[in-house]
């Protein structure tokens, strides 16, 4: 199976020395955009060092194939947009099993499945909300996207859960109107049958990283930048850090001399939101699904959520939650459990829910080198998304999918903006030219 070595997503991985000396490029982060930006800059002939401060590699896209013996992406699982990053085309190439997912979604009411009339009244709310947001962001009001939802009717609660928590990882009074506009996702997705986070393992696996080596501070006061790390300290040309914005917020890793008023402004306003999945291994199919569709269940009250089921066209489901319930059950894993069986038992009847022997949900909010699982610009914020793609000092640059403005949110706008920030890392590098002989 192409990227066997590791689908695993934990265990030991790259190089444990502490860092020491000089070097041309330090990358701090080696999540998917930490890669991307160190094969880039070694693409271009440049040394560098990657410093990862957890004990693996991925970031916020991994795989586990221990849990229930078949692959379950923890993180991100769909390969959102793939004709605009190479990450489909990569997948393919190393001998992955990309696929197109299911372009239509299901939906179930309490136990059965919709009807014509009720798929249409749902898709419509979508549609209705969707556009109304864009239009605000189109008049470049940036806003609260609840602020400008048009009346929905009796499937107003679903629409909502699928447009803000299931797509942005916020509640829509929290999603900027301009940051959704700017979105070129497109309805267009694939999949990794051996997991999206084996895929980006294997694509880290040509790169030497130092694992477990946490970075303190950034200087960028003298000649060098003065990069401390839990190993040890090192000179560099230039930093990119691809870290979340919220280990920045919270001042776990300090940039001295501090932030200018905008940079600070953009961390505190693109930040991420809160998505997991609990996943169950439940056989039989009691939902009658093909592989990999996604269902929505109508949302009764306060507590929505949707169902991937099938996944890889294996036993293995995932609720989805996203949003205030997301937060709230991250909490406690046995809420999460009790939620997803809940869930199940009303759909399929409680025989069906007995059936669940084992449950893992993941908690991205809680994760200590994450703090959220994707960003969503809040209002007012979104503007500032492009000042975190600008170099400071030349020397200094930023890289993750929330400094990408079009694909915020995705593993695509993070790799793209790890392949930009390498480039501007190495130009900024390069040797001045002399000036011409007059």
């Amino acid at each position: 199976m192409a990227g066997a070595a590791a689908t695993e997503g934990f265990g030991a991985w790259g190089s444990r020395a502490g860092p020491s000396g000089h070097e041309d490029i330090v990358i701090i982060g080696a999540g998917a955009a930490g890669i991307a930006a160190a094969r880039s800059v070694a693409a271009m002939g440049r040394p560098y060092t990657l410093l990862e401060a957890s004990s693996r590699i991925g970031g916020r896209t991994v795989t586990d194939t221990r849990t229930f013996g078949v692959p379950f992406d923890m993180g991100a699982h769909w390969i959102h947009t793939p004709r605009l990053h190479p990450l489909s085309r990569f997948g393919k190439k190393a001998g992955f099993d990309i696929y197109r997912a299911p372009d239509e979604l299901r939906l179930f009411i309490n136990g059965r499945e919709g009807s014509n009339s009720e798929y249409k009244a749902f898709e419509d709310a979508i549609d209705r909300a969707e556009r109304a947001i864009t239009a605000a962001g189109g008049a470049a009001r940036d806003v609260p996207a609840s602020d400008v939802l048009p009346k929905l009717g009796p499937w107003a609660g679903t629409a909502e859960l699928a447009v803000g928590p299931l797509s942005c990882a916020k509640e829509l009074n929290h999603v900027s109107t301009l940051d959704f506009s700017r979105s070129e996702e497109e309805d267009v997705d694939d999949f990794c049958r051996q997991g999206f986070g084996a895929l980006i393992a294997h694509l880290a696996v040509p790169l030497s990283v130092q694992l477990d080596t946490q970075v303190t501070s950034v200087d960028l006061r003298g000649r060098n930048v003065v990069v401390e790390t839990s190993g040890g300290t090192l000179r560099c040309g230039a930093v990119i850090i691809a870290v979340p914005p919220g280990i920045l917020a919270e001042g776990r890793l300090r940039i001295v001399p501090e932030l200018d008023a905008r940079h600070r402004a953009a961390i505190a306003g693109i930040s991420l939101g809160a998505y997991d999945h609990i996943a169950f291994l439940l056989p039989a199919n009691p939902f009658d699904l093909k592989a990999d569709e996604l269902v929505f269940f109508r949302a009764g009250g306060r507590r929505g959520c949707a169902l991937l089921g099938r996944i890889g066209g294996t036993d293995l489901h995932s609720i989805e939650v996203g949003g205030d319930v997301a937060e709230e059950l991250a909490h406690s894993p046995a809420d999460a459990e009790a939620f997803a069986r809940e869930v199940i038992a009303r759909e399929c009847g409680r025989s069906v829910a007995r059936r669940i022997a084992k449950i893992r949900a993941t908690a991205w909010t809680r994760e200590p080198f994450s703090l959220g699982a994707f960003s969503c610009a809040e209002p007012g914020a979104a503007h500032l998304r492009h000042v975190l793609a600008e170099p400071i000092d030349d020397r200094l640059f930023f890289a993750g999918e929330h400094t990408h403005e079009g694909l915020w949110g995705t593993v695509g706008g993070a790799w793209l903006s790890g392949e930009r920030a390498a480039k501007q890392a190495v130009r900024a590098m390069a040797p001045k030219s002399s000036p011409p002989l007059v």
